[in-house]
């Protein structure tokens, strides 16, 4: 999926799109921003605009301005939120991919995270060395 184009993006956030309202009701957008902003694809800026603005009052309308901040990110915006869903909301990371959820590695990242979002660099460390991705 690197380097892609423009339209193939509009592609992959169509598949996003079209699960927006089950996204927005089901993700709260506090469980999700602090992996996002370790991948740099969201800043302090974007955190504080998605979990304190006060015309975002309802948890929808902050996941929703956040599909939207992820959106403008591009291909990282997407694998991130992916990656992020995966790990936090493993049923609609299958609803949007229609892929069952089997990755505890992050390629944006470059380390191994845990389910409860836990960065381990000695695991990373050997994972990268086992499966030669360095």
């Amino acid at each position: 999926m690197e380097n892609g184009t423009m339209e193939d993006m509009d592609v992959l956030w169509e598949k996003v799109e079209c699960k927006r309202y089950e996204l927005c009701r089901n993700i709260t957008p506090a469980k999700l921003t602090p992996y996002l902003r370790q991948c740099k694809v969201l800043d302090e800026q974007d955190e504080d605009e998605i979990l304190n603005s006060l015309l975002l009052q309802a948890k929808a309308n902050r996941t929703s301005r956040l599909l939207d901040i992820l959106r403008t990110k591009g291909e990282r915006g997407y694998v991130a939120f992916l990656e992020s869903l995966e790990f936090y909301y493993p049923e609609l990371y299958k609803s949007v991919t229609g892929k069952d959820p089997t990755r505890r590695f992050s390629t944006i990242v470059g380390n191994l995270v845990t389910v409860d979002g836990k960065m381990d660099g000695a695991k990373c460390e050997k994972i990268l060395v086992d499966r030669d991705f360095r």
